[in-house]
């Protein structure tokens, strides 16, 4: 730059020159003003940014998960404010100073290990949204499952106060804002047996006066609940955990354990995790599970229910199982999932001594299928009971004689060889018949019994012509 150029520039002011210079010539008042639309514009401007959901996913690491979940769920056209800090109420100041409050604690690194988010009911019930319209009547939950928003919602609860968020979570399974079954079973199945009213199963799976309304439509169940038959005779064990509280879970909340006093009333503890701040029921809570397995092989056949151990041979005979060459043939009451206590109704009467050794026993009734099936069905039981009984009286008389013609001959042939081992497996499907109690499937047990004469009937003949043969050789 030459001499007349730098003098030429020294001239010409710079763009912040130029602005000093237009302050200069402003009042005071007026220079005030100024800054002041700056500012408002400027905060205003942090306000609405702060506001949009692409700027809580993507500014905020700890916030990217649930943002993605958010993306691919129903309310993924629900801007996050708009749930999580609600402008009715509060009014929209206050809403979008909560909202900057936490963009601050991000980058002052003052927020907690554990972030939360509250829903408040009234963001959901806003109309727009979830109008309280929407509460009246009952709704269908996963197909058949009958469910009432209001008593649950307006109405307490087993003594506490719900939210919308105690049973919609705000994140679970990859979903956002969705409905957690284990929120439902903690609440209905904990103390069960203190809280009969909430586990019975028509309270969401129909109702007497409508028995068939949201039951399996794959199975009528009408004549059933018409009979007063209960439903654990068919569908037992089928809730699992206790739901207890660990003070271990109390800790990855309150970082300091003094601050956790689990000997508070129960009502006062629910207040405050529950109806204040709207922590999920598992966050506290050991899980509860409900189901009922569809698969034939894990269906309900815990014997443990009635008896200190499993009957294996029992089992394996109810399930059509157990004896090779036999085509599996699964007890009919083993295909509707009965239980064993569906026919076991009535405990045993043994001395306490007894009792002390091998534990209460339950025995089968006829009175349990006239339940279920009608009035008369029992005597068919007793029929069962008879042809069975006497197919294996006749099979244990054939095993007596052909043990007799076995134990009539030494030789080693393969004959005989092939008649050992029938009569080796003739004796264990006997023994199996006869200790698993054939009247658990009383057709399996009579197809092995026809099937085990058989064989017997052919180790007597094989015996019978190996020892025919061997004495036509013999010198005279």
């Amino acid at each position: 730059m030459n001499e007349d150029e730098r003098k030429e520039s020294m001239k010409s002011p710079s763009v912040l020159g130029r602005i000093f210079d237009l302050m200069r010539k402003l009042r005071f008042y007026e220079v005030i003003l100024l800054i002041f639309i700056v500012l408002v514009i400027g905060a205003w401007s942090v306000f609405e940014i702060t506001q949009s959901s692409v700027f809580c996913g993507n500014t905020c690491h700890i916030m990217r998960p649930h943002y993605n979940d958010w993306k691919t769920s129903s309310h993924s056209q629900v801007a996050c404010v708009q749930c999580h800090n609600p402008t009715e109420g509060d009014g929209q100041l206050v809403s979008r100073w909560s909202a900057l409050a936490q963009v601050a604690s991000y980058f002052t690194r003052t927020y907690g290990e554990r972030t939360r988010a509250e829903v408040s009911d009234a963001g959901c019930l806003k109309e727009g949204c979830h109008s309280k319209r929407l509460l009246d009547g009952q709704v269908t939950f996963r197909g058949n499952i009958l469910f009432d928003h209001r008593p649950h919602l307006q109405q307490l609860r087993r003594g506490k106060i719900l939210r919308c968020s105690t049973c919609h979570s705000q994140v679970a399974m990859g979903d956002h804002i969705t409905v957690v079954e284990d929120a439902c079973f903690i609440c209905h199945f904990k103390d069960g047996d203190s809280y009969k009213t909430t586990a019975a199963c028509t309270l969401c799976h129909g109702s007497l006066e409508d028995p068939s309304g949201s039951m399996d439509a794959r199975f009528d169940h009408t004549d059933y609940l018409d009979r007063g038959v209960n439903c654990e005779r068919c569908h037992s064990n089928i809730i699992s955990g206790d739901g207890a509280v660990e003070e271990e879970k109390c800790l990855s909340c309150h970082s300091l354990p003094m601050k956790v006093v689990l000997s508070e009333p129960v009502e006062i503890l629910h207040r405050k995790h529950v109806t204040d701040h709207s922590v999920e029921c598992d966050d506290c809570h050991g899980p509860i599970r409900h189901t009922i397995e569809r698969e034939l092989i894990t269906a309900d056949l815990d014997c443990s229910s009635c008896h200190d151990n499993r009957h294996s041979g029992i089992l394996l005979l109810y399930q059509g199982k157990g004896v090779n060459n036999i085509t599996p043939s699964p007890s009919p009451m083993f295909l509707a999932q009965v239980g064993c206590r569906g026919c076991h109704l009535v405990p045993e009467q043994l001395p306490e001594e007894t009792t002390a050794l091998t534990g209460q026993t339950m025995k089968a009734v006829s009175m349990a299928c006239d339940s279920c099936h009608g009035d008369g069905y029992g005597e068919v039981l007793e029929t069962w009971k008879k042809d069975t009984e006497k197919a294996v009286r006749t099979t244990g008389v054939l095993l007596a004689e052909a043990e007799k013609a076995l134990a009539s001959s030494s030789l080693e042939n393969p004959t005989l060889i092939e008649a050992r081992r029938l009569l080796k497996e003739g004796r264990h499907n006997l023994l199996f018949v006869r200790a698993s109690v054939p009247i658990h499937n009383a057709d399996y047990a009579l197809a092995i019994l026809d099937k085990t004469v058989k064989d017997l009937k052919k180790v007597i003949t094989l015996t019978r012509q190996v020892n025919n043969g061997v004495q036509e050789s013999q010198p005279n």
